[in-house]
């Protein structure tokens, strides 16, 4: 059974907590909660947590000095700033400390998401050796080869795999259609990859993204944010 991704949100307010909570368990992680640095303090203590959301500013003792006296024993959980203050200067003093990136007040939660899904892609990958790419909502697993929308599973031939499987090792680069047609075996029979390929974009494109994107003259991308 996988087991979800354990996220620790601290805030000191309550409805930001709770929206936290509620928005990110139902996107598949595990969450726990805290109030202020001393209640994540004591959580730290019993659990290993995949990311920490991190608000800025708290009383008694802020996320900035419960980040630098984190980092004083763990180097390698990512850790994501929230603040409504925008100033540059505690931009600054945030990744000075260690932290991994940084979201101001109000956002909106799909950036929030996104966010989260680009700092545990690569740790995953190297810490659980699970070999996984993101683009969208879109996750392909090499380990399975199986390609997933919000996890389900979307339906491809065996040539779509194969293509699929190509441009997610080589997200955000340029493929010949040449590659793809030796990838295929079809020799010199460049239409038959782009009926393919038309084939394909109709699986994972929508109206408002269009992560399969033809090069004009040379080929195709797979285009990822998380990259």
């Amino acid at each position: 059974m996988k087991t979800l991704p354990h996220l620790l949100c601290i805030d000191d307010d309550n409805k930001i907590r709770e929206l936290l909570k509620e928005y990110l368990s139902s996107k598949g992680f595990r969450i726990s909660i805290a109030k202020d640095s001393f209640e994540a303090e004591q959580l730290i203590e019993f659990f290993l947590f995949d990311l920490i959301v991190l608000d800025i500013m708290m009383p008694r003792k802020n996320g900035i000095d419960f980040l630098n006296d984190l980092r004083g024993f763990d180097n390698s959980t990512p850790v994501l700033m929230l603040t409504a203050d925008g100033q540059i200067e505690k931009k600054k003093k945030s990744f000075l400390n260690g932290c991994d990136d940084y979201l101001v007040k109000p956002f909106e939660p799909t950036e929030l998401l996104l966010r989260i899904k680009k700092l545990l892609n690569p740790r995953f990958n190297k810490n659980l050796n699970v070999d996984k790419r993101y683009f969208g909502d879109f996750e392909f697993d090499f380990g399975t080869r199986n390609l997933t929308k919000n996890n389900i599973n979307v339906n491809l031939t065996s040539s779509e795999l194969l293509i699929i499987e190509f441009l997610t090792k080589n997200l955000n680069k340029e493929i010949t259609r040449e590659e793809i047609a030796n990838l295929l075996k079809v020799d010199i029979n460049l239409r038959s990859v782009d009926v393919t390929i038309t084939r394909l974009r109709k699986k994972i494109n929508t109206d408002n993204n269009a992560f399969l994107k033809t090069i004009r003259g040379k080929g195709y991308m797979l285009v990822s944010e998380y990259e």
